[in-house]
């Protein structure tokens, strides 16, 4: 069997290999690197050695890569193999497009921003060259495998070849000349100006009589209100209290739901398996990256073969408190690549789910932020924990451990 190219072994002087996603049995492999340079996540195909032709010629020519935005970053070769760095991407769909026979049979083609002119355009050819600049030393991130590191940043520059277009014969563009039109830079058709009047003096119109109406209303109603006044048997003056002071009165008596503090987290969230307390403890180190407001940053669960947990548990949640008690209106996870699972909103005056409160529910429908929008009445104002239980595992694009798709990979939480 092919050696793989061991983790941490840096490409191209930039890219630095940091998981092994997916494996076939063919020899080829879907890694994922960081981009020491820029510090993103990119990713690695890398062949088998009778599929390098096929990798470099589907790169070239792949019109899918190029319609799903994917750019290709770096082509080189390792240990007698070779690799195609590209911006972060499905491994599935990156074995699909460019280790397949026919993966690209489109004109269209994609190579021509790292290999030059691939076929015969008319258009400019666009070349992407990279300064080599020395790449700044990567931390580590104490994750389970997969987690990606941190580096310095560089600048990375593109150049384009501007080709000449073919020039249009001059015979074939008719001279036109302003002055046998009869019009000159600075003229004004006198309908024009025309028209400019009647706009203007209709608008002046409108304004005369809408400040008529105004003051008609108003005249209206003092001597409706002076109609109101009536002397009661003593002579004294009784008057009738306008409806909005009444309303003002009575919206003051209630307390609006801005009077209550606005929703925010104090701290960070905790970790709680009711049947196993110990399950996933080694990942609560990372519990600090969900409130960090970074979304690069990641919490960790297991890697489960089954969404159900792999059957280790049947549930698991995290709480947090809130700065002050309050009503939360919504609450917005921020996980990546995974589809799929189900979780519970619960509110509490305690960091534990026994007495609590459900106010929302939700799944996964794509990578990215979901926002769920949560029962204010049910909350009162008094929501001081907010709970988020998971009852399923969301199905992962990029798996933590290859072999085990099911997990939870989680960037933000955040409440509004």
């Amino acid at each position: 069997m092919t050696e793989q190219i061991p983790l941490n072994t840096l490409l191209g002087d930039r890219y630095k290999v940091t998981a092994h996603l997916l494996d076939t049995a063919s020899g080829d492999a879907v890694l994922e690197g960081l981009d020491t340079v820029l510090n993103r996540k990119v990713s690695i195909v890398v062949a088998a050695p009778d599929q390098s032709r096929l990798l470099v010629a589907n790169a070239r020519n792949s019109s899918a890569l190029s319609r799903s935005a994917v750019q290709v970053l770096d082509l080189g070769n390792h240990s007698e193999r070779t690799y195609l760095i590209i911006s972060h991407s499905r491994p599935d769909t990156l074995l699909d497009v460019l280790l397949t026979e026919g993966g690209s049979n489109s004109a269209e083609e994609f190579g021509e921003e790292i290999f030059g002119d691939t076929g015969s355009m008319t258009a400019p050819n666009t070349y992407v060259v990279a300064k080599e600049k020395p790449a700044g030393q990567g931390q580590d991130a104490g994750a389970a495998a997969g987690a990606a590191a941190v580096a310095g940043a560089a600048s990375i520059s593109a150049t384009r070849n501007l080709s000449t277009a073919e020039e249009e014969p001059a015979d074939e563009f008719e001279e036109y000349d302003a002055e046998e039109e009869g019009y000159y830079e600075g003229d004004e058709p006198t309908e024009r100006n025309g028209g400019m009047w009647v706009v203007g003096i209709a608008a002046v119109l409108l304004l005369v009589i809408g400040a008529g109406a105004v003051f008609a209303s108003l005249g209206g109603m003092v001597d409706s209100d002076a109609s109101k006044q009536v002397l009661d048997a003593n002579g004294t003056a009784v008057a009738t209290a306008p409806a909005s002071a009444s309303a003002s009165a009575s919206a003051s008596a209630t307390p609006s739901e801005t009077s209550l503090p606005t929703p925010k987290i104090e701290g960070t969230f905790t970790r709680t398996v009711p049947s196993a307390p110990t399950l996933m403890a080694e990942s609560d180190s990372l519990l600090d990256n969900l409130t960090d407001g970074n979304a690069s940053t990641t919490w960790l669960s297991l890697a489960f073969g089954s969404a159900n947990f792999g059957g280790l548990t049947d549930s698991f949640y995290l709480s947090a408190k809130l700065d002050e008690a309050t009503t939360v209106n919504s609450i917005t996870i921020n996980q990546v690549s995974g589809v799929g699972g189900a979780f519970t909103i619960y509110a509490n005056d305690s960091a534990s789910i026994e007495g609590a409160t459900e106010i929302g529910s939700g799944s996964f429908a794509a990578t990215g932020n979901t926002t769920v929008q949560l029962d204010k009445d049910a909350q009162d104002g008094k929501t001081e924990y907010i709970i988020i239980q998971f009852t399923s595992a969301p199905q992962l694009s990029q798996p933590i451990v290859s072999g085990y798709v099911y997990g939870l990979r989680l960037a933000e939480i955040s409440v509004k």
